[in-house]
């Protein structure tokens, strides 16, 4: 039986990769990607999570994210994670960083004269549920798109599982464009 230790491992992975990127696509959207700020106890602003799970449900997700967002003052954290399995290493993801870079910043558009403010935030790990689960604070706002389905998808099972730590979870259907809360 062997051992591995994966922590030191994908820590040094990680870097390197991260070593090799290029920030040339981040600065062409710096109005989108914005570096994460410290809250403070006086500085707190509603959020509304958005999970991407896809192109078209993340993007009806995004626009009732919108419409609730709109007038309160919130801003808008747009949530994707890119799930390696074991059997790769950390820097080298089954999907392109930089391709879910520009879909991200396709999804979301240009920022709307409403003054909503939208932040982009790209993880890869290797578990999703479990990475959102540590990126979200406590009592979140998280709106999910997907499709209801008799049988659970992947979309409302993340869904279940965000509602049973505690967040506030919407889940829109894709197909009807119906917004509903699940139980």
């Amino acid at each position: 039986m062997r051992r591995l230790s994966l922590v030191l491992q994908d820590q040094q992975r990680i870097k390197s990769m991260w070593d090799g990127y290029s920030i040339g696509s981040v600065r062409q959207h710096t109005e989108l990607l914005t570096p994460a700020t410290a809250t403070g106890p006086g500085s707190k602003r509603l959020e509304v999570n958005v999970i991407f799970t896809g192109k078209p449900a993340t993007a009806a997700a995004l626009k009732s994210a919108q419409s609730l967002a709109n007038g309160l003052g919130a801003c808008i954290r747009l949530r994707a994670v890119i799930a390696v399995p074991f059997r790769l290493s950390l820097d080298q993801p089954p999907v392109s960083v930089r391709f879910m870079e520009q879909l991200l910043c396709n999804l979301v558009g240009q920022p709307e004269e409403d003054g909503i403010e939208h932040t982009i935030h790209l993880y890869v790990c290797r578990d999703q549920t479990g990475t959102i689960l540590q990126v979200l604070k406590p009592n979140s706002l998280v709106v999910v798109g997907g499709r209801t389905r008799w049988w659970p998808t992947a979309e409302s099972r993340m869904a279940r599982i965000l509602r049973a730590k505690g967040h506030r979870v919407i889940f829109i259907d894709v197909k009807g464009q119906s917004a509903r809360r699940l139980p």
